[in-house]
């Protein structure tokens, strides 16, 4: 199985956003940068900061690797998907949400599994099966 990974960094100021680049930078490619930082608004040390976004595709031994590396962890919560993802073009994929709990950083991951077959009714239950299986290992 691949995965179609979106991660997001945002950090306060006195936290260094190269602490929490993805491993093998070479399998990403940056799309957004400080000019993208949204936090402003909150006081103190979030009122300045850094953000950066990566986009990739990864195999199941570099997403391993990604989730453990930045501490990520699968939300149960549903979410509208994915507008880019890698591997689908400009349009709409699902996506399950993965978050950490570092006090330090907002880090967040929306990741599309990506079967490498594909089941003949192609509905929603497929979907639903693929996404229970992502849950099961990394929630």
């Amino acid at each position: 199985m691949l995965f179609s990974v979106i991660y997001s960094v945002d950090c306060p100021d006195d936290e260094d956003i190269s602490n929490f680049v993805p491993p093998d930078l070479d399998l990403w490619e940056e799309t957004e940068n400080d000019n993208q930082y949204e936090y402003s608004y909150l006081e103190g040390r979030w009122a300045k900061g850094s953000h950066k976004k990566w986009c990739g595709i990864l195999d199941r031994e570099q997403f391993d690797e990604f989730i453990e590396y930045c501490g990520l962890v699968a939300e149960r919560c549903e979410t509208m998907g994915s507008i880019g993802a890698p591997g689908f073009g400009f349009g709409w994929a699902p996506a399950i949400s993965f978050t950490s709990k570092n006090p330090d950083a907002i880090l967040s991951a929306y990741v599309t599994p990506m079967p490498e077959v594909s089941r003949l009714d192609g509905d929603e239950n497929d979907w639903q099966r693929v996404r229970r299986g992502v849950l099961a290992v990394y929630g």
